[in-house]
């Protein structure tokens, strides 16, 4: 396989050109060069023909270097973009918003889009017999004891605990004021562990606050997932924080429980029209039954039977 090695485009997205797409063999990994993204390494990964050779599959994968300690852990929020080539507003886009770490190196899509889509030279997203994918990020954060420091304008001294990203101390506040005990954290550890503890624990408050109850998908759930197993590292008391968080992962699938319901109830609706109609229509054929047997009884009274086989005659009987 040819392809271009993956240009930096706005130090933020980057272009992966795949030359002869055509040749590249089914249902096999295909890698990009490394590439640099907030200070982390990456690359980009296809399979053409995923889920019974019918899909293209995209996946960002972290690449492990000596600048990665030990229980390494990088939150990434990006968006991959298969290029339409002829009709830019017909780029077909998908977010991505998850954590990356020594256990989960590589996330993406099983099937970012049919292959009979993709491949149809009228649609635009091979010219050439060359495809072209970019990734978007809009955050690379490491975590844990590894965070890159903050800018200056960023941050804030927090009750003494360390620096403090400004968006997470008002958060981290009202928790503390509602929470003394989880100031005793700073007299069982060092500074820069409480300082990642209450980090680990402002974004959980921060991801908590932004979501609503209709958010819960199943990619907000295993960020929120993530996000708490690593507060739970931190030793901190969080047994107030503990059953909110449980409740909130429980959502996943919740949407699709609402539509099946919705569903449920609809057909419920629609059968007992059904039915109210049957039986009203019984009613009346009941009714109709009634009339025609009251009719009957009454004909049979003035009616004489006769053989139809005798002679009428017409002398004395």
């Amino acid at each position: 396989m040819k392809s271009q090695e993956p240009k930096d485009i706005t130090h933020k997205k980057i272009a992966w050109t795949i030359s002869n797409f055509s040749s590249l063999k089914t249902n096999t990994r295909h890698l990009s060069d490394v590439f640099m993204a907030g200070g982390c390494a990456w690359r980009l990964c296809i399979y053409k023909g995923r889920l019974g050779m019918k899909s293209l599959a995209i996946f960002l994968k972290a690449v492990k270097d000596s600048s990665l300690p030990q229980g390494w852990s990088i939150n990434v929020a990006c968006t991959f973009t298969v290029v339409n080539q002829l009709y830019s507003e017909s780029s077909l886009k998908e977010d991505l918003e998850l954590k990356f770490c020594e256990n989960s190196k590589s996330w993406g899509y099983q099937s970012f889009m049919e292959l009979t889509m993709l491949q149809n030279p009228y649609n635009g997203y091979i010219l050439n017999d060359k495809c072209i994918i970019e990734v978007e990020f809009s955050k690379v954060s490491p975590i844990g004891m590894w965070a890159l420091v903050p800018k200056d304008d960023d941050v804030a001294e927090f009750k003494d605990l360390g620096l403090i990203e400004k968006a997470l101390v008002p958060l981290l506040e009202e928790a503390c004021s509602w929470h003394p005990s989880l100031m005793d954290c700073k007299q069982k550890r060092s500074r820069k562990f409480t300082e990642w503890a209450f980090i680990a624990l402002g974004r959980v408050l921060q991801f908590l606050k932004n979501k609503k109850w209709k958010d819960m998908n199943e990619k907000a759930c295993e960020e929120l997932q993530h996000l708490w197993e690593e507060l739970e590292m931190s030793r901190l008391d969080l047994r107030w924080l503990e059953p909110l968080v449980k409740s909130a992962l429980n959502m996943k699938g919740y949407a699709e429980k609402v539509e099946t319901m919705k569903k449920l109830k609809q057909n419920l609706v629609v059968l007992e029209i059904e039915m109210n109609k049957a039986k009203e229509k019984l009613a009346n054929a009941e009714e109709s039954v009634e009339m025609i047997r009251k009719e009957l009884v009454n004909a049979e009274n003035d009616f004489e039977e006769k053989d139809l086989d005798t002679e009428i005659g017409y002398g004395k009987s």
